[in-house]
């Protein structure tokens, strides 16, 4: 945003030299019309109402008193003007028509400079009609594409700053849904041409990346399937409506009262261009309230807005006025004041942001880049049978999806979407390897760079240690083992040290409240890892998200289903529970979540809390049988803590790297600290419990212990590559097997990619704990049907790996029909059921080909299997496809 601020009174001299310069013809034809010449006219046609427009029609007839301006609003822009265009008379002025191809404006309108020129003094030059290098029409503005808000509804609420994120925008929403009287979202569902703002969302906003709309997106496969940007954005929308979190019948609502609404504070935010800030903060007596922020989502730490140009001034080719034409529209752009008045971008270099914008520091706002002419040819062959980029008919059918008014899921919507792209897809349009990718991957999955400001490390140099508050208890994610910190924070926290280059001095607690005492009298600089939501964490402040956790009420499996969250509750003495619904009749305390677990177990007390990989650490260290464990909520996040007078440049240094580490890295540091949980016989174990009799015998038994070393190095080096929940190989074992396979030419091999289809609706109906155990399930079914000599993997997520070689093709095929009917079934947890299958890509490898090309194979047999209705399998022979290409 640093090309919108003010620049120094040196850089405004130089570009009044420039405009100076540049508009002498005008000036020179104004000095005549002064000096007495006739009186000009000129036509101008806009969709801007003449009442809206008259201060800024009277002041350039003051200075240009010779020129009249016939001025006229049209109501149906596009189409009138349009044929005014094809009957060859039309305005000396004029927006120039959406409809009107760049092979046409040389025919229509006349050259008003080059990019080069007009680039000295002008912004956002993306959004203009050009060819080539010549400029035919120039933005009349520019505004940002993000959401409007009411900043008292969100601190009301609780919310202490934007949401930057899709579901800490799902949780701002809900605490306005649950502490305000607000609607947290409104649709303007009913207005239909308000949608538009959210076709802007999947490209620069989600990935930063301003050559994507437009030259990325046609050359994407399946680019509206899971995992894509515009099916992040468009489940956004969809959950809103789904959970009630809009306005009651989204049909009735109406965009002119919105405006009101939102300005008294009873409405939270809607997503529509910063064009229409000014006209909510003019809707009633509280402008300072309304605020705009970007679409909730971060790359690489960084958010993005997309610039969006206005109608552009164009000057018909054949008026006789050119001159006092070009006049005008330097007024307007330079002089008028208009666009700052309307709250939205100036073109021009020199004028400044406005402070209505908020905090914009960390803020990027880019222009789409324009088509090549090979892409837009594309893009008009693509959108043949779905015109989702320009009609928002299909954004509506979203949200009455959501009502229920439509008997489809937003898959299902997805799903057709890009059945009805792709199927306009020609050969000539295949991405060169032919393989299934996702921008929204490939943005996400990057490492961020870290780069600390100035200020930021000056902090970091005067920095030597910091002090760090753990729970004790509170495993895998934080507890201590023989005196010392241990779990992922302990390994996350290394990782901010490291990058701090300060020393880290531990200090553990037995629970929350203490911790944040301790915080409180500046014992310790940061807590490791808190909920936000806790009752403890009021008047604190708070990093990025470290890691995800989910809630469990956990039971006796002798207790029936309906007495949940009834009877005597054990509770962790100095953790919060006030966020929790309950009936509880009686309270026990316990020291920690062992006792609490044993309590249950023992029949002491009827239920507990707790999150769920915790529950799953201690059951399986202590042995626990008689637990029944059943999710109770969505994911909430652990996040550092910090007192509210601390510097907020800590919080900002770390936030910057948390933002630094991959999300699947936290994963494997998830999955080998809760094999940690297990209990398995470690000659340390064995050594502390038998202390004693060890030194006695130690000489004795100095060769067997050498031994059992060996043994468990190898062991330990067999379960890292072992995924904890399945028990089959990791990705990294997947790897390791393979390679075996190839060392030994075992030819010809199969090879196969699966996953469970719509597991993210699984996961929506049982919670996280059921789509475990459908994993669970998927996995025991691959060990009986292929049997041991088949390399059996979880690749992550829901995807799964199966290769094998020495088997027929008849055989195999006959395994993988077995496996795909066998989980097309009903599965049920607890008291909610869905429909399970599968969906199979295999590929036939007659020899030795790159790990890479093996998985892009079977990856696209896959997805060809996605396209086509899933639960089932598709075998394709390696040779044949790449013969094809």
């Amino acid at each position: 945003m640093k090309k919108i601020r003010s620049r120094c009174k040196a850089a405004c001299l130089v570009a009044f030299v420039l405009l100076f310069l540049s508009a002498g013809s005008v000036r020179s034809y104004a000095a005549e019309t002064k000096s007495g010449s006739e009186n000009t006219t000129i036509t101008v046609a806009s969709n801007v109402s003449e009442q809206e427009m008259e201060p800024y029609l009277n002041a350039f007839r003051q200075k240009y008193p010779g020129i009249q301006v016939d001025y006229t609003c049209y109501s149906d822009y596009e189409n009138e003007i349009g044929e005014q265009i094809a009957s060859g008379d039309y305005p000396d002025v004029l927006f120039i028509p959406g409809s009107i191809s760049s092979e046409n404006y040389a025919d229509y309108f006349e050259p008003l400079g080059t990019k080069e020129d007009l680039g000295k003094k002008y912004d956002y030059l993306q959004g203009s009609k050009v060819v080539e290098n010549t400029i035919y029409g120039i933005p009349s503005s520019a505004y940002v594409n993000g959401l409007i808000y009411n900043k008292e509804v969100f601190d009301k609420a609780g919310i202490t700053e934007p949401p930057k994120s899709i579901s800490e925008f799902l949780e701002s929403l809900n605490m306005i849904k649950e502490r305000t009287d607000a609607i947290p979202f409104y649709t303007n569902y009913a207005a239909g041409w308000t949608l538009q703002a959210w076709e802007q969302y999947p490209f620069i906003a989600m990935t930063g990346d301003p050559d994507y709309k437009e030259n990325g997106f046609v050359n994407e496969l399946d680019p509206f399937l899971q995992g894509t940007t515009h099916y992040e954005v468009y489940q956004l929308l969809y959950d809103i409506v789904k959970d009630g979190l809009c306005e009651e019948t989204p049909e009735n609502s109406d965009w002119e009262q919105s405006k009101i609404l939102m300005n008294e504070g009873k409405i939270g935010c809607m997503a529509i261009g910063s064009w229409a800030l000014k006209q909510v903060q003019d809707a009633g007596n509280n402008p300072d309230a309304i605020g705009y922020m970007p679409f909730p989502n971060e790359v690489d730490g960084k958010q993005y807005m997309t610039i969006v140009t206005d109608y552009c001034y164009g000057i018909n080719k054949n008026s006789t006025q050119k001159e006092a034409a070009r006049a005008y529209i330097d007024y307007m752009l330079d002089e008028s004041g208009y666009a700052l008045d309307h709250e939205v971008l100036s073109l021009v270099k020199t004028d400044p942001i406005l402070e209505s914008y908020g905090d914009m520091q960390n803020v990027i706002c880019l222009c789409n880049n324009q088509a090549s002419d090979e892409n837009y040819r594309k893009r008009q062959i693509l959108s043949t049978n779905l015109n989702i980029l320009d009609s928002t008919d299909e954004i509506k059918r979203v949200i009455e999806a959501a009502e229920g008014k439509r008997d489809e899921s937003f898959d299902e919507i997805a799903s057709d979407w890009n059945e009805r792209w792709e199927s306009s897809r020609t050969e000539d349009m295949m991405p060169g390897d032919a393989k299934h990718t996702t921008v929204l991957g490939s943005a996400l999955s990057k490492n961020y760079e870290i780069e600390f400001s100035d200020t930021e490390r000056k902090y970091i140099s005067g920095l030597k240690e910091l002090r760090i508050g753990y729970l004790k208890n509170m495993a895998p994610f934080q507890y201590e083992q023989s005196g010392d910190f241990q779990g992922v924070l302990k390994n996350i926290m290394d990782i901010v040290a490291d990058d701090l280059e300060v020393s880290l001095v531990e200090k553990g607690y037995d629970n929350t409240e203490q911790m944040v005492q301790a915080l409180n009298d500046g014992d310790i600089d940061m807590v490791v890892g808190m909920d936000k939501s806790s009752g403890y964490g009021s008047g604190l402040k708070f990093s990025a998200k470290s890691l995800d956790v989910m809630k469990v009420m956990v039971k006796s499996d002798s207790k029936k289903a309906n007495d949940a969250l009834k009877g005597s509750m054990a509770q962790i003495t100095g953790e919060d529970y006030s966020d929790l619904q309950t009936e509880a009749s009686k309270i026990i305390e316990t020291d920690d979540l062992v006792d609490s677990l044993s309590a249950i177990e023992t029949l002491k007390a009827d239920f507990t809390v707790s999150d769920y990989y915790g529950v799953y650490y201690y059951t399986q260290e202590q042995g626990f049988e008689h637990l029944d464990i059943t999710p109770i909520s969505g994911s909430s996040s652990l996040c550092f803590a910090y007192a509210k007078e601390c510097d907020t440049r800590l919080i900002s240094v770390c936030n910057k790297v948390l933002y630094s580490i991959p999300d699947e890295n936290k994963q494997i540091m998830l999955d080998e600290s809760m094999k940690n949980g297990n209990q398995q016989v470690t000659l340390k174990r064995f050594i502390e419990a038998n202390t004693i009799p060890c030194l006695v015998v130690v000489n004795l038994f100095f060769g067997i212990i050498l031994i059992l070393i060996v043994i468990m190095a190898r062991q330990r080096a067999k379960m890292a590559r072992m995924d904890a929940l399945t028990g089959l190989y990791n990705r990294y074992g997947i790897r390791w097997r393979m390679k075996q396979f190839y060392d030994k030419k075992h030819f010809p091999m199969i090879f196969s990619i699966l996953d469970i289809d719509r597991f993210k609706s699984v996961n929506d109906t049982l919670g996280h704990l059921g789509g475990d155990e459908a994993l669970k399930l998927l996995a025991d079914n691959m060990k009986e049907v292929f049997g041991n000599r088949a390399v059996l993997g979880r690749y992550g997520g829901d995807e799964f790996v199966i290769g094998f070689y020495g088997k027929d093709l008849a055989e195999a095929e006959k395994k993988f029909g077995e496996l795909v009917t066998r989980m097309d079934r009903r599965f049920a947890f607890g008291e909610a059921e869905v429909d399970l299958s599968i969906s199979v890509g295999v590929v036939i490898v007659e020899e030795e080909v790159s790990y890479d090309d093996l998985f892009k194979t079977a990856d696209q047999a896959l997805y060809s299997v996605k396209e086509k209705g899933k639960n089932n399998y598709r075998m394709v022979s390696y040779k044949s496809i790449y013969k094809q290409k």
